[in-house]
Parts: structure tokens; sequence; C-alpha cells
């Protein structure tokens, strides 16, 4: 039943605040007030020391900016711009939510997802899922099941590659894509 919980926390984020209004600062902050919540109720520690190799499993990852900077132009069914507008994400609340979103997000949600990665499953489409009910406004139906099946995918790679780079490893991966897709929005809703 725990594990459920964790996988369900961001869709209680997104349902909630998403979905009601609140806008993308409060629904992030309430996804990872929820994490720090398991973490502490878990009283687990994360590994983040880098291994040698952990860069190099983890550039590949940097092109996820370029993709979004080159595709999403091509795919999204309205302005970007207007869709970050619309969720609170203008001025000073995206310039302060990019490196937010580089920096911070990855390493809770790879503290968070790592553990329910190993126990189930599960965690790869309900990772996945849930960044779906996030860009549904954003994105056709083609295009979004393409998104779930990446992130799906991704979750797998991460995967893979937490016992090979540890966790730090996974931070950085998805660091580098995070701080990619967010520059590439910034530059697009420009």
């Amino acid at each position: 039943m725990r594990l459920w919980l964790k996988m369900l926390a961001p869709y209680v984020a997104v349902v909630a605040l998403w979905f009601g209004g609140a806008g993308a600062w409060p629904t992030i902050l309430a996804y990872h007030a929820q994490i720090l919540f398991w973490i502490w109720l878990d009283r687990r520690r994360s590994d983040l020391r880098f291994t040698r190799c952990s860069l190099a499993w983890a550039l590949p990852f940097v092109l996820a900016g370029p993709l979004v900077f080159f595709v999403l132009p091509h795919s999204s069914a309205g302005d970007v711009g207007e869709w970050l507008t619309r969720y609170g994400l203008s001025g000073s609340a995206w310039l302060a939510m990019i490196p937010y979103f580089g920096l911070v997000h990855p390493t809770l949600e790879q503290m968070h997802w790592a553990p329910l990665r190993r126990q189930s499953r599960w965690a790869h489409p309900a990772f996945a899922g849930y960044h779906a009910l996030v860009l549904w406004t954003l994105l056709p139906a083609p295009w979004l099941a393409a998104v779930v099946a990446a992130l799906a995918l991704t979750s797998l790679a991460w995967k893979r590659m937490t016992p090979r780079t540890g966790l730090a490893g996974t931070v950085l991966a998805h660091a580098l894509a995070d701080s990619g897709i967010a520059a590439a929005a910034w530059l697009l809703a420009r």
C-alpha cells in the first residue's frame, strides 16, 4: 500500500493543484513536500556520490533540451509561451523555475523514484503517466503518447544506470535533461 501511495504523490499534487488552477509553483512544491515526507518517514539517506562513469552515462540526456526545442514547435497544440503563462510561469516566476526545475526537482525526484523503480515495474508507467496529466493541454494525443513512452523508457534507463553510476548518475542525467527542457521552453516562449 505504501508503495502505491508513493507512486501516487505526483498525481495528488497535479490533480489537486494543477487542475485546480493553482499553477506550476504550488503543484511542484506540493509534490516535493510529499517526497520529503516519504524520505523523512522512511528515514533513508541517499548516496549521492559521483562515480567516474557518472558523466559518461548522463551525457546523452543533454539531448533532451535540443530535442524539445526542435520538436515542440511542430508538435504542440498551442503556443508554448501562452501555455506557460496559463500555469503561472512567466516573468520572474519562470526565471526562478528554470534553476529549481533543473537542480532541485531532479534531485528530489530521483531520491523518490529510484527506490520505487527497484521495488516495482509499475514505477516506470507511473512516473511517465503523471507527466501526461501535466502535458495533455499542450500536446495532441499522438505526441503525448510518444512523450509517455519516452519517459517510461527513460525511467527504465535510469533504473539500469543506478547500479553503475549510483544515484548521483541518475540525478545528473535528470538534471541535464530537465535543465535543457526548461531552457528550450524558455527560448520557445520568447
